[in-house]
Parts: C-alpha cells; sequence; structure tokens
C-alpha cells in the first residue's frame, strides 16, 4: 500500500463507511507501523481543524490524546510497549471511530455526527502562521497571526502571541518542569522565543516539546519535522536538541550558542543537520560529529553513518526565509516539499527520477505560479486536480 493509498482510506474512513475489503486494509496497515507518520499527521490535522465528531469526545480527551501522540517515540527500547500505546492513541483520535491492530475492532457510530465542510477556497493557496499550543494541563490553544495578547502562565512562566510570533518570559522558579508542545500542521509554520530568549522557527508539519522555563543543569527540547534554531548563550546550562524520527534511532544535538536548522522529515532519504554559526555536536548511538559553520551532518535514513560535507546554507534556510530554492534537486524532493506546504497530495505517472531542477521562487505563491515556473524547464508537466498533483515527465519530440 502507498502513501497516498493510506491518505485516502483515512479521509474515506472520516466521511463514509469503508467496505470490508478496505476496512482489511486500514486494518491491516495500522497494525504494520509503516504508516505511522502519515496517521501521525492525519491526526493532528484532524485535531487541529477541528473535523472530528464532537460527539465522539468527552470532555478534555482531545487533548490528552493529542498530548500522548505527540509525545509517543514508537521506535524506542520499549517498541513494543509502546507502539501499543502509540496505536491506541491514533484508534482514539481517528475522526469517526477507532483503529487498532490485533484483538481490538474497529467501530463507527450508528449515526455520525454531522460534519461541517471545511473546504479552502483555493487548493493551491499557501500555507501561513498556524500551529497548536499545548499546554502542561494537555488544553490546547489554537494559534495564527491574528490571536495577538497574553494567552496563558505556565508556573512563572507568561506566554503571549503577537503577529504569529509565541513569547515566553519567566524567572524560571518553577518546582517542577511544565512542559509545553507547539505543533504546525501541514501548511502551517510559526515561531516562538524560549524563555532562555532562544527563538525557535518551525516548519509546516513539525513539533517542538520544551519546558516553559529552564532549571537545572541543561536545556533539553525535543523535535520532529524541520526546526531552525537560534541558541541564547549559556556556557553553563548547555541547549540539547532530542530528534525524534519515526523509524530512526533517537539522535541529540548538543550545543552552547549558536544558529543550526535540523530537518528531519521521516520522508526524506536523511536527517540533516546544517550549521550556521557556533559549533554543535551530532550524535546517534555511538556515532559522533563535530560541525564547524558552513557544514552540514546527515545520517540515512536507512540507519547508515553520519557523513559531514559543505552545505548549501541558502538552499537549507530557504524555507525559514519564505522561498523555495532549488539547485540540482530531483522533482520529488520538491514535490515532498510543496505537498507540506500547500497540504496537497502527490501523484506520478511515469519515471520522474532523472529530473532535477533548480530555481527560486517565494512561499507565499500559490502553489500554481511555482507549478509554472517548473513547467517552463520543459522537463516535467503537472496535472491539478483538486487537491491532487500528478507529476509526469515531458517526453522530448
Amino acid at each position: 500500500m502507498t502513501v497516498a493509498e493510506i491518505r485516502q482510506l483515512l479521509d474515506k474512513y472520516k466521511s463514509q463507511p469503508l467496505s470490508p475489503d478496505e476496512l482489511a486494509q486500514l486494518q491491516e496497515a495500522v497494525a504494520s507501523g509503516a504508516f505511522e507518520e502519515e496517521i501521525k499527521a492525519d491526526i493532528l490535522h484532524t485535531l487541529y481543524t477541528g473535523s472530528a465528531p464532537e460527539a465522539e469526545w468527552p470532555a478534555g480527551e482531545k487533548e490528552a490524546v493529542l498530548q500522548q501522540v505527540l509525545q509517543a517515540t514508537p521506535l524506542q527500547p520499549v517498541r513494543n510497549a509502546i507502539r501499543k500505546r502509540w496505536m491506541y492513541a491514533a484508534a482514539a483520535v481517528l475522526a469517526a471511530g477507532i483503529i487498532t491492530s490485533g484483538v481490538f475492532l474497529m467501530r463507527r457510530p450508528a449515526t455520525p455526527a454531522p460534519v461541517a465542510a471545511t473546504v479552502k477556497p483555493n487548493p493551491l493557496a499557501p500555507g501561513g502562521n498556524k500551529a497548536m499550543l499545548i499546554l502542561a494541563d494537555n488544553s490546547t490553544i489554537t494559534l495564527d497571526s491574528s490571536s495577538n495578547g497574553a494567552l496563558a502562565v505556565q508556573g512563572n512562566t507568561q506566554i503571549s502571541n503577537t503577529n504569529g510570533a509565541l513569547t515566553y518570559k519567566g524567572n524560571g522558579n518553577n518546582k517542577q518542569p511544565l512542559y509545553n508542545t507547539v505543533a504546525t500542521p501541514r501548511g502551517g509554520q510559526y515561531q516562538l522565543t524560549l524563555a532562555d530568549g532562544s527563538k525557535i522557527w518551525l516548519n509546516a508539519a513539525s513539533s517542538i516539546r520544551f519546558p516553559a522555563a529552564f532549571t537545572g543543569k541543561e536545556r533539553l527540547v525535543e523535535v520532529t519535522g524541520e526546526v531552525y534554531f537560534e541558541v541564547s548563550q549559556n556556557a553553563h546550562m548547555p541547549f540539547h536538541v532530542k530528534v525524534n524520527t519515526p523509524g530512526m534511532e533517537e539522535m541529540t544535538v548538543t550545543v552552547l550558542g549558536t544558529s543550526f536548522n535540523v530537518m528531519a522529515y521521516a520522508d526524506e532519504q536523511a536527517i540533516r543537520t546544517t550549521l550556521v554559526d557556533g559549533a554543535v555536536q551530532v550524535a546517534r548511538g555511538n556515532q559522533q560529529s563535530l560541525l564547524q559553520p558552513g557544514y552540514q551532518a546527515a545520517i540515512s535514513s536507512n540507519g547508515g553513518t553520519f557523513e559531514t560535507s559543505m552545505a548549501d546554507v541558502e538552499q537549507a534556510l530557504a524555507w525559514k526565509e519564505g522561498k523555495f530554492r532549488f539547485r540540482n534537486t530531483n522533482i520529488r524532493t520538491i514535490m515532498r516539499q510543496l505537498a507540506r506546504w500547500y497540504d496537497i497530495e502527490v501523484a506520478y505517472d511515469g519515471n520522474v527520477s532523472d529530473i532535477d531542477l533548480t530555481g527560486v521562487i517565494s512561499r507565499r505563491e500559490d502553489a500554481g505560479a511555482l507549478l509554472k515556473a517548473l513547467e517552463t524547464t520543459q522537463r516535467v508537466k503537472f496535472t491539478v486536480e483538486g487537491h491532487t498533483i500528478t507529476a509526469r515527465p515531458v517526453t522530448p519530440h
């Protein structure tokens, strides 16, 4: 089963009954664990957009399940137990019923609660500043550029939002750490300033978990997806970033005060850490790599060793600067970026493995403008049907 097929089944499951064969396929896909990232993204999207039927949600359950999903790390040493916990979270969230594996069943309410249709006026419109904030008590706050002002208090830390940027301010005298999470959906991005002054940028389909105020001898955060850091200097309290990518062993980036980018999407071929300035040490298991500014450490998704090389910093940070920048980039890599930012599906008709393209375009443009720019290369042609874009190679005459 392909990613497109699993997403199609998930979408159909939330809006209409599945056939027995489709139901069996979906149960088998969930039980296999092969589509954890796609299912997790679907959960976040469903909760973020509010498209889950309210009749399925006892008070407070949505927040608790979302926090559990965000914190779950399916492939740690206690693999089976955590996978079962994660699958339960997935089961509890997926819109109109429950999907689980093994001896559990899939259920659907006899009369599904009506769900208001949410249709994008323009299916190719660009993403924007939107995210979800999950507080320590599992309550959630929807974030966007319009939700300005004071939002909440966590211990001695004040949280405020201004024009798409979240700020934490406090003295760090909390009796125990109060962990918050900021998660962006597909088609979203967000900025935040942690209590120590470190600045964070989240790309689409990404998350960061962090204490509202840092205490003790270290500063520790956990991320998924793609995140850019400008870490405030504090030699007495080193900054550690745990990188969680489904299907891969946990990786840690240790810094004192520096700027760097971490790209760790599950559907990419490698996890990449790009250093802009300062110094970082990247570690995974017993492997370590010390980076210099302008260099990049990459480790392949199949569990290979670290490879350190000169980085194309402009290309790595283009998303943060509001651009797509491609330099001899394969069309599949390009389309993965588009899928996350425009919240679209991508299909292929023909072999596109040898199509590498170069160009720069604003992320504020509609996807249609970017597709037209790519078509001017006369290497690839696109067909748009709703939220699905099909790419096919151009046959030379």
